[in-house]
């Protein structure tokens, strides 16, 4: 309702408790990759749940302020490409894909398509489906970053929905998000399809058995000082176990067991 994604709330309405929905905002931060970690390193959260492992940077960080981090994969995810459900493209190979992202392909036509310029959507350089998109997709390339003459500043979106709102209405753009995002908290709320890439469309069982070529993982973490007897170092602890795990993939996400 409101919001193009699905999410998940507890159901305060079920039964007696003085625990409103406001102090479940307040308990709960939801924040990007980045701002995760940061509020991890910083106190500010005790543990958390992220779509890729600590980055240089936030090493970095954590080191500054003296904390140590313990972090560990949890879930399989992938990175996925979509496109407005009008293009007749439905596969890339990744070498047309990273090609795309580079600025050596700019018409569809060059990949079995229309005759028409692509708009390659990015994401801002904090976020996790961007650090995955340099590290699992590009192998060190530089991609086109929004502001060259050649590219419209529009096409880097700040939230994860922005590559859906703008796919929406552009028939010949091309963007990338985490699938379970489009599997699970998107669905049928925004009209894209998920691009096959070297053949394989990503799917459940092609992440869990590693067909697809662009999987990655979900990582939870804690800071290494956390009482182990606390509620934070608990679920944490909570979440590697076979019923964890069981409620990982509940949720959409392919537990690692």
């Amino acid at each position: 309702m409101g919001s193009p994604t699905y999410i998940i709330t507890p159901k305060f309405h079920e039964k007696e408790t003085s625990f409103s929905y406001n102090d479940y905002l307040a308990r709960n931060l939801c924040s990007g990759t980045h701002d995760a970690y940061m509020n991890l390193i910083e106190g500010k959260s005790d543990v958390i749940i992220a779509s890729r492992d600590i980055s240089r940077n936030e090493k970095a960080s954590a080191a500054e302020s003296g904390v140590d981090l313990e972090t560990a994969p949890l879930a399989i995810d992938a990175l996925v490409f979509i496109v407005n459900p009008k293009n007749p493209v439905k596969n890339l190979t990744s070498d047309q894909v990273r090609k795309i992202y580079t600025g050596e392909i700019t018409n569809w036509k060059e990949v079995g398509g229309v005759d028409h310029a692509i708009t390659p959507y990015i994401r801002d350089a904090d976020s996790g489906s961007q650090e995955k998109m340099e590290t699992l997709v590009m192998n060190g390339l530089k991609m086109i970053d929004g502001t060259e003459e050649t590219y419209m500043f529009e096409i880097i979106g700040s939230q994860m929905a922005s590559p859906y709102l703008q796919l929406e209405n552009d028939e010949y753009g091309i963007g990338y998000t985490p699938f379970f995002y489009c599997t699970a908290m998107v669905r049928d709320l925004m009209r894209v399809d998920m691009l096959s890439i070297d053949g394989v469309m990503p799917s459940k069982e092609t992440l869990r058995n590693n067909k697809y070529p662009f999987v990655s993982s979900i990582y939870a973490a804690v800071r290494k000082t956390e009482d182990h007897e606390s509620i934070a170092y608990k679920l944490y602890q909570f979440l590697f176990t076979k019923k964890g795990a069981d409620m990982i993939d509940e949720s959409g996400y392919i537990a690692i067991r």
